[in-house]
């Protein structure tokens, strides 16, 4: 399996993960209940939407119309992204945006 796309925003995985279904891509979501355990809060507790290997390049296509600009996909640890929500530019490293402290993948959306 491999990850497509991960959030604190359950119901934002859940909308991807009908749209993959829609189309016809079979998919999991790994955490999905992790959220109810409200002691357990950070970024290896969030919702993770998975699909399995073969399935992963039409996956990432199904979904990039509904997610960050194309110019935003690119390996998050090296790379420096622009935050979808204020503009500000960011480390690959950053999870969150030094700005607005928007989620990096929550836009709406990416992986």
């Amino acid at each position: 399996m491999k990850e497509i796309f991960g959030c604190r925003e359950g119901v934002l995985v859940g909308h991807y993960r009908s749209i993959l279904e829609q189309a016809g891509i079979a998919c999991f979501v790994r955490n999905e209940h992790a959220a109810a355990l409200s002691e357990l809060q950070g970024p290896a507790f969030y919702p993770i939407l998975c699909v399995e290997e073969a399935d992963y390049e039409m996956a990432m296509e199904v979904l990039r119309p509904y997610c960050v600009p194309a110019d935003a996909w690119t390996d998050h640890d090296e790379q420096e992204f622009r935050c979808v929500t204020c503009g500000e530019m960011n480390p690959g490293s950053f999870d969150f945006c030094w700005n607005c402290q928007h989620e990096r993948w929550c836009a709406i959306g990416g992986p």
